[in-house]
């Protein structure tokens, strides 16, 4: 059990700012002057922190966890760069993971889901490959069943980095690395634990279904853009869209809420779209379907229309 510090309550104190600076305007001003001093003195502690023993490797996940969800409800929070220091501490320890209690990997994944979207976007490599079979029959309290799926996830970054140290040629090899990765994707299913149906609520388990099949059909999506560029055989691709675009309305409708965790799903999906009124329609849902924060929101529009930009130039 992790023991309460000075550091884990700067922490604390600095999430709660910006959580209620971002559900209530009038303390926005205060709320982020507070959270910053707070997460600023909590940083420092995760940069000098060395892992010696339990309480070293659970305080760096708290710690790194809990700054990411502050960065996320600022301006240029940077979550990428706390993801990637925290996983550098964790990764010598990772067999040491295993071992302890569930909800520490779920902790885990959240900074390996947030470093692996960002590599998607970059084409860096995430500095943690989490193997599937470490991720079987769980339930993860972020990303569901899906958490199996992110050893996927890694090798199409790895893949998508070798091709843009190659200007994007696709050489033998390269290929055949491709239809690898393709191939483990088109295997790959969700695998919830036994009683799943029972232990959760019809909500919940329309929720979490949806979550599996989101990111698994944006894999497969972006596996198959790195074969097909924008403009070359854009049928599939936009099969995959609609696709994934038709579950979040889904889910929408049925629960009245969007789905964890999908940002990148919905952003990568909208590439796809070429038609101006249901690009509209689709980004009109945007406050719907990013709810995390504010500036997460922020963030997306800026992604999409820089983006979009640059492929409009390339059709």
């Amino acid at each position: 059990m992790l023991r309460p510090t000075r550091t884990l309550k700067n922490a604390a104190v600095a999430c709660a700012a910006v959580l209620i600076g971002d559900q209530y305007d009038q303390y926005t001003s205060t709320s982020l002057e507070v959270g910053h001093q707070r997460a600023a003195l909590a940083v420092s502690e995760l940069r000098s922190l060395e892992i010696s023993d339990k309480q070293d490797l659970l305080t760096a996940l708290v710690l790194g966890v809990a700054m990411i969800t502050f960065a996320m409800h600022v301006a240029n929070g940077q979550p990428f760069l706390i993801a990637h220091h925290t996983l550098a501490l964790l990764k010598p320890v990772y067999p040491s993971l295993l071992t302890m209690e569930p909800d520490v990997m779920d902790y885990l994944m959240c900074l390996v889901s947030t470093e692996t979207f960002e590599c998607l976007l970059t084409s860096e490599i995430p500095t943690l490959r989490v193997n599937e079979n470490d991720r079987l029959n769980v339930i993860d309290r972020y990303l569901g069943l899906t958490s199996s799926l992110f050893a996927h996830f890694y090798d199409i970054c790895k893949v998508n980095h070798l091709l843009r140290r190659t200007g994007g040629s696709m050489d033998v090899q390269t290929a055949q690395q491709v239809h690898k990765v393709q191939e483990s994707l088109a295997r790959w299913k969700a695998s919830p634990p036994p009683q799943f149906l029972e232990r959760f609520t019809p909500g919940e388990v329309v929720t979490m279904l949806a979550q599996a099949k989101v990111l698994h059909l944006t894999a497969l999506l972006i596996i198959y853009r790195l074969q097909h560029p924008f403009g070359e055989s854009d049928a599939e691709a936009i099969f995959l869209s609609k696709a994934i675009i038709a579950e979040f309305d889904a889910v929408l409708h049925f629960t009245g809420h969007s789905i964890p965790c999908t940002s990148l799903a919905y952003l990568t999906a909208c590439f796809e779209i070429t038609d101006a009124e249901a690009r509209s329609v689709a980004l009109e849902k945007i406050h719907i379907v990013v709810t995390f924060s504010k500036q997460s929101r922020i963030r997306f529009q800026n992604l999409n229309d820089s983006i979009h930009e640059n492929l409009l130039d390339k059709r």
